[in-house]
């Protein structure tokens, strides 16, 4: 009797256990049962085949998924990488523009170019006619000829008229240099006004610092005028001094030099100043 191979491992005889009249069944047909660990290792094989590109001679192409991720993710640190070197040389460029800016200077400076000139004439000014001003070059030499102090006077006349003359010269001489002085305050603030403009536009460091140093430079002449009506106004005070202190004095040494001589009564004072004691001298 020959023996049949039954797929599910079984055997058969041929002609055993078979019914009698009965056609018998191909050998496919019988059921089959597959191992369990037989399944995994069939998936595996399947995914492998298809993760693994052949060549298809025309047909579909298999995509390899594992590649496919791996030059994804390395496309993207690729583009990441790019990214940052972009803004690595936008930031360079801001710098470069940034310093770029900061080099560039005020295209005209606002300096008050006028300033020597006027100081030299507000001291100019007070030399009126008899004055005694501090920009003479003789003014020590003028000074001690105008007030010579301790000594007798034989015209008092002429001699008041001369302290009077050089007194209210000077004094008037000062008020002019003042009146120059207000004169300027309009120019002055036209400056100062055009020196917060140009610092609130100010582009860059050195535009900033150049601003800075004219607001200075502004500020240090302010400065100077200002000393010059200090002096001016010295110079006021010490000429009325000196009338004052001079004719005190030579009142004092032609009194001495009459009662020295011997005289009972003092002489005359053709034109004499308010002031000046006529008659007798004290003591006779």
């Amino acid at each position: 009797m020959r023996e049949l191979m039954i797929p599910g491992g079984g055997r058969a005889r041929d002609g055993g256990n078979r019914a009698p009249g009965r056609i018998p069944r191909p050998a496919v047909a019988a059921r089959t049962r597959l191992r369990p660990h037989v399944v995994p290792v069939a998936l595996l094989t399947a995914l492998a085949f298809v993760a693994t590109p052949v060549d298809t001679g025309g047909q579909l192409p298999v995509i390899d998924a594992a590649n496919l991720v791996q030059n994804t993710l390395t496309a993207l640190k690729t583009i990441e990488s790019v990214i940052n070197e972009v803004q690595m040389i936008a930031n360079q460029v801001r710098q470069l523009e940034t310093m770029v800016q900061n080099t560039k200077g005020v295209s005209r400076g606002l300096w008050d170019t006028d300033a020597q000139p006027r100081l030299l004439r507000l001291g100019a000014v007070i030399e009126q006619e008899q004055a005694i001003a501090y920009t003479m070059a003789n003014v020590d030499g003028l000074f001690r000829q105008r007030y010579p102090g301790y000594r007798p006077v034989t015209d008092w006349s002429s001699e008041y008229e001369l302290w009077t003359r050089t007194t209210l010269d000077t004094l008037r001489g000062t008020l002019n240099s003042v009146r120059l002085h207000g004169e300027d305050f309009a120019t002055a603030q036209g400056r100062i006004q055009a020196l917060q403009a140009m610092s609130e536009s100010a582009g860059g460091r050195m535009q900033a610092l150049q601003v800075g140093n004219m607001m200075a430079a502004e500020q240090l002449q302010q400065l100077v005028q200002l000393r010059q009506l200090v002096m001016a106004q010295i110079n006021a005070q010490n000429i009325y001094m000196a009338a004052q202190t001079n004719r005190e004095a030579q009142r004092a040494a032609t009194e001495s030099e009459w009662i020295r001589n011997g005289n009972a009564e003092a002489p005359p004072l053709e034109g004499a100043a308010p002031g000046v004691r006529r008659g007798l001298v004290p003591g006779r």
